[in-house]
């Protein structure tokens, strides 16, 4: 695939760009965060490792940046962050993202992340091109093809879920405030599901 890596460390740039050429990856490098719409559009990447943890445009912002620009809002994104994601962002972000890495990265973590990705990707269009060759008009063919990666990332969400849930059993801690960020994702989770399922009634 041809990868963008977005991140400000060039020394760890460095050596996931060694790491995903082993793996078959084009990797171009973008260390300014800044600079992240211009690299992109520059050249089309088929898929970002977007770094959450920059100054002084964080990954969240980039990513906010990319969904809002209609040229490039198509174009998968993975995260990697050094920490789980919070009930918040997760809520707020989890469904602009198609993959999550946790820091620091394995050989065999990353390439088998971007693998499942593409697999996931693959599939999706697999299920547009039916739902076409079906009859369907191209937007609700696209909205078959797009359940395909939601599906995907909520699996994510959920696991992230359980994660926070044994995080806070772990640490004892009960405060409401908390509680209530893990019940807004269980929400969204459940909701987002339910959107799924309708949509994949219509598709073949």
């Amino acid at each position: 695939m041809q990868i963008l890596l977005i991140d400000d460390n060039e020394k760890l740039c460095m050596l996931y760009q060694k790491l995903l050429s082993r793996g078959g990856h084009e990797t171009r490098i973008e260390t300014h965060a800044k600079d992240a719409l211009e690299a992109i559009r520059m050249a089309r990447p088929d898929l970002i490792l977007l770094d959450i943890m920059m100054e002084p445009v964080s990954g969240w912002e980039v990513l906010e940046q990319i969904r809002s620009t209609p040229d490039v809002a198509d174009i998968p994104v993975i995260i990697l962050t050094g920490k789980v994601l919070t009930p918040q962002e997760a809520v707020k972000y989890g469904m602009m993202i198609e993959g999550f890495v946790m820091k620091p990265l394995e050989q065999t973590m990353l390439l088998k992340a971007i693998d499942d990705i593409k697999q996931v990707l693959d599939e999706s269009e697999e299920r547009y091109k039916k739902a076409i060759s079906s009859g369907l008009p191209p937007e609700k063919a696209a909205a078959c093809r797009d359940a395909i990666k939601k599906n995907n990332i909520l699996q994510f969400l959920r696991d992230n879920l359980s994660k926070q849930e044994q995080l806070l059993k772990n640490e004892g801690n009960d405060t409401l405030e908390i509680l209530h960020s893990l019940d807004g994702l269980k929400e969204m989770i459940a909701t987002e599901y339910q959107k799924i399922h309708q949509t994949m009634e219509n598709c073949p």
